[in-house]
């Protein structure tokens, strides 16, 4: 390592030593929405109520990471009967979406803190760390490091922006990020290619697919939901998922100029978070337009008033989606990066994105050139593409087979991933 990566590395300790704490109860504070964290909430700086000889640890984050990874943990586990396998999570919501998967340990993950990660890992003791997708921590690497713990990437991504500025600083990043990593199982060739831009030996990246190809949903929900559509006669239905804080106007705005073109069009809005339900909300009062929330009509829909549907119940996106015939999916107007667009593929739905999609730009790049995605720069845009495909039912069945086609071709990413990391238990 070089003398200057090796004092940055220092100052970074130093700081975050005394940051966690703060960070500790940043966390409690900005998750108070969420389940509490209760007792548990020591386990961020390291303590831990469990000790084992040996285990392996896979690190995810919250809940999308959580549902993503389950079929890769549970197979490993089915590999590997007798190992200890600890599975962690930073939220809370992602805890109670780990407990689902039998077999394993839940912890939270440390916060990147020096004494915590230490504590960690003298608690579980590791042979392999296995990271979801892009959770690398300079002081989790370097303990990793200092252990000899094998650590290993899998579905990872790294967007063209992250990448660039990585290189701006390559020898840094190289020292703290690339060395450490002795396997990265790539989303995609483009992902492998940055990897290996930042210093990552091309040998050891490896490319398996998205895993979110592999995705499982509630088949059930949708069910439920579509023959609740059609008793209703909701259609033409036109959802906005997973939107974030910015859009939620907008959506409303452009949805209220397409009604004025398609008579008898409903939407389906899903905020990201609770202050998006809010918003939104506070707006269609302020105009007199009347809405439901689904926490407050019944599961039959009975008491659906109004052309807005407001989903601020936790759970039921295969529900939502079962409403609608064509779907927007947040975080995209705004400089998120965009969702996962392979759910509603799943379910032949065709889908809109803003511009910012970069999350996932793979996916989203090979829906819109076979037209099973629409891109719309701005909200106009988006006006006219709901308008063209609400008004055009055969383009609209067409677009959503193509969104299915995509979908089911990049199944297979689960099998490639375990048999990758079967090679990186070896070492």
């Amino acid at each position: 390592m070089h003398l200057r990566s090796r004092l940055l590395l220092l100052i970074y300790k130093a700081l975050t030593a005394v940051i966690a704490p703060v960070g500790l109860l940043y966390l409690i504070r900005k998750k108070r929405r969420d389940p509490p964290y209760g007792p548990r909430k020591w386990e961020l700086l390291g303590f831990v109520p469990v000790a084992f000889r040996r285990s392996v640890w896979f690190h995810t984050v919250s809940v999308g990471e959580v549902i993503a990874a389950r079929p890769v943990i549970e197979r490993f586990i089915a590999r590997h009967p007798k190992l200890n396998v600890i599975v962690t999570t930073t939220t809370t919501t992602g805890a109670n979406e780990a407990l689902k998967i039998k077999g394993i340990t839940h912890l939270f993950a440390p916060l990147d803190s020096p004494c915590a990660v230490r504590r960690f890992f003298n608690a579980v003791k590791p042979s392999h760390l296995f990271i979801m997708e892009t959770e690398l921590w300079p002081n989790l690497l370097d303990e990793a490091r200092r252990h000899r713990v094998s650590v290993t990437v899998f579905n990872a991504r790294m967007p063209e922006k992250t990448c660039m500025a990585y290189e701006k600083h390559l020898t840094l990043v190289r020292d703290l990020i690339a060395r450490p990593l002795n396997y990265v199982i790539a989303q995609s060739a483009d992902d492998k290619a940055r990897f290996v831009r930042i210093g990552v030996p091309e040998e050891r990246v490896l490319v398996a697919n998205s895993l979110k190809y592999d995705l499982s949903p509630d088949e059930k929900l949708f069910k439920n939901a579509r023959v609740l559509k059609k008793a209703l006669h909701l259609t033409p239905v036109f959802g906005a998922l997973s939107t974030h804080d910015g859009e939620e106007e907008l959506i409303l705005e452009t949805f209220f100029t397409a009604r004025e073109d398609l008579p008898g069009l409903k939407l389906v809005l899903v905020p990201r978070h609770q202050s998006g339900t809010e918003k939104a909300i506070a707006f269609l009062e302020e105009i007199g337009e009347s809405y439901s929330r689904r926490s407050v009509i019944g599961d039959d829909l009975d008491a659906l008033q109004g052309d807005v549907l407001i989903g601020d119940t936790f759970g039921e996106m295969e529900f939502f989606m079962g409403l609608c015939d064509l779907v927007f999916m947040g975080g995209s107007l705004i400089d998120i990066g965009g969702h996962n667009p392979l759910e509603p593929a799943y379910f032949s739905l065709p889908i809109l994105t803003g511009p910012y999609y970069y999350n996932f730009k793979e996916q989203f790049d090979k829906l819109i050139d076979v037209e099973g995605a629409f891109l719309a720069g701005d909200n106009r845009r988006l006006y006219s593409l709901i308008k063209m495909l609400l008004g055009d039912p055969e383009k609209l069945a067409r677009a959503g087979m193509q969104a299915f086609d995509v979908q089911q071709q990049g199944r297979g990413a689960v099998q490639k991933t375990v048999a990758f990391m079967e090679k990186a238990l070896t070492r």
